[in-house]
């Protein structure tokens, strides 16, 4: 589903700033992970960002995460609140007093820090996408594909829409027009004036995912940030519109319609199509032989 850029509420976990200067204490905040799993996520962030971590397991089942580099020191607890869930903390009284400090973005840190590093090599082809139609403004997501400038994404709400404007992963935004659209299939193809590197299909597609499948999702926020989402496939493909879908249990964020979901090992299982009306964490994916049935249709020059 393409939303407007209203700002709706976020469901599982904020976005976080450092702490204010003085060594206030800032309030803690949940995630719905164990402790062990929210530690590990936080060290493989730090890590991957060129930090040295060190963990320590206090006799609380408590985690101390110590993390340097260079002269920005972040200091971290993470506490069991539930067999599932967790707490994290940091400034003066949640570690050591000389090393306050918390991630820029605490969210995106615990979910990078749990994908694949397959799924996030992937995160250079993801484009985010803004339009205007009938007063107001629609973003949503995309996949670079092949060589050749093209982009392919959701196609509802985008009834008599030419042009869109595209942010490039390197921060560039650009033109780029509709090219084709396939309504019973909600897709659409996008084409830039200049050729710029994509994903390329071969050997790198799951047609078919397994009930409980992991698979990541890549996608736009209204800020026009890249976020990853993890999700679960919920079971066999439910048909909308003659046309198959795939279940997943994954928060859908306004603004990730149209962006790319990878299995496990970075190959790609489909593009967000929505949310379940009514719901935060229910999700479809239009699968990915569905996309190359489009690409390869429109590539014929057929609508």
């Amino acid at each position: 589903m393409i939303v407007s850029s209203r700002l709706p509420p976020i469901a599982l976990l904020l976005l976080f700033a450092l702490p204010a200067s003085g060594g206030e204490r800032v309030a803690p905040h949940f995630v719905e992970l164990p402790a062990p799993e929210t530690a590990a996520r936080l060290e493989r962030c730090f890590a991957e960002s060129g930090f040295d971590v060190r963990l320590r397991e206090t006799p609380g089942a408590e985690i101390r995460i110590f993390a340097s580099r260079g002269e920005d020191v972040r200091s971290l607890l993470v506490s069991p609140r539930s067999p599932l869930a967790s707490v994290v903390e940091w400034g003066p009284n949640a570690g050591e007093p000389h090393a306050p400090g918390t991630p820029d973005d605490l969210s995106a840190c615990v979910d990078r820090g749990g994908a694949p590093a397959e799924v996030l090599a992937r995160e250079k082809f993801v484009v985010c996408l803004r339009t205007r139609r009938d007063g107001r403004e629609i973003r949503f997501s995309g996949l670079l594909v092949g060589a050749e400038g093209t982009i392919v994404s959701s196609a509802h709400d985008l009834d008599r829409v030419k042009v869109v404007s595209v942010r490039l992963s390197d921060g560039r935004i650009v033109p780029g027009r509709i090219g084709r659209r396939d309504h019973v299939r909600d897709l659409t193809r996008i084409d830039l004036a200049e050729p710029v590197p994509g994903f390329t299909f071969e050997g790198r597609v799951r047609d078919r995912l397994m009930p409980d499948e992991p698979v990541y999702s890549l996608g736009c926020t209204d800020g026009g940030a890249v976020r990853l989402r993890e999700g679960i496939v919920g079971g066999s493909p439910r048909r909308s519109g003659g046309m198959p879908l795939w279940e997943v249990r994954m928060e859908t964020i306004p603004g990730s319609s149209g962006g790319p979901a990878f299995d496990a090992v970075g190959n790609l299982a489909g593009l967000v199509k929505g949310r379940f009306r009514g719901t935060k964490d229910l999700g479809y994916l239009i699968p990915a032989g569905t996309v190359l049935e489009f690409l390869e249709t429109v590539k014929r020059g057929y609508r």
